[in-house]
């Protein structure tokens, strides 16, 4: 089943905050995470990516409430110690308890409130170790994603993100996430999230200088669709 992309605006990316709809939403985010198994994912990717490396600096991109992250920390901060993160996402999510969460396991946290693309220009940082994202590279279109990743090949040493997979399976399970739990929000922009997804090496081609390093581009689980790029 072949699916052309489609990118279109997301009932979430509408909501405040403090909207009862957008919280409803951020915990069936959650909720779909451990349904997609995104977590052993990305460890596995990471793993892989920085093998023979100590980060020291990791970005994500779209952090939302950083409960991902927080994940992560608890099964890697023993390899990693004293990571610098920066989460980055539209609004202001993360809450104290996370940040504090994330200093006790020995990470030091930072929080940007931005828009991916005005931030960008402002970044100071010479070069992330990691740059993450997940379920963030499908809100934008392709030319929107050539910048974007020429940005973060320029600003890194690996860089990874998980995102929904453009096929039949995918998209049937898509409309099904009400059997999870999920609210109306979360049941429309899932469809959409699928719709705007990616298959076989769709952002292997948009990356800018793949002569310089390693690429992965992959099918993961039953829903998911990987990116790994490795500076050699």
């Amino acid at each position: 089943m072949s699916l052309p992309r489609r990118v279109e605006p997301e009932l979430l990316d509408g909501l405040t905050a403090e909207d009862p709809r957008a919280r409803r939403a951020r915990d069936d985010l959650r909720r779909i995470h451990r349904a997609m198994a995104t977590l052993p994912i990305a460890l596995r990717a990471l793993d892989s990516g920085s093998d023979g490396m100590q980060p020291h600096t990791l970005l994500e991109l779209g952090a939302g409430d950083g409960s991902l992250l927080l994940r992560l920390a608890h099964r890697r901060a023993g390899a990693w110690p004293a990571l610098q993160v920066t989460l980055l996402d539209r609004l202001k999510l993360v809450s104290d308890v996370t940040l504090d969460e994330l200093r006790a396991l020995g990470w030091t946290p930072s929080v940007v409130a931005a828009d991916v693309f005005d931030w960008l220009p402002r970044v100071r940082e010479p070069q992330w170790d990691i740059v993450f994202a997940n379920l963030f590279m499908h809100h934008f279109s392709s030319a929107e994603l050539q910048r974007l990743l020429a940005w973060i090949a320029a600003r890194s040493r690996v860089f990874f993100c998980c995102e929904p997979r453009r096929a039949a399976l995918p998209l049937a399970a898509s409309h099904l996430v009400g059997l999870i739990g999920a609210g109306p929000v979360t049941r429309q922009d899932a469809v959409l999230s699928v719709h705007a997804g990616f298959r076989a090496q769709e952002l292997s081609g948009l990356w800018p200088n793949p002569r310089d390093f390693k690429l992965h581009e992959y099918p993961a689980g039953l829903f998911s669709h990987c990116f790994l790029a490795v500076r050699k």
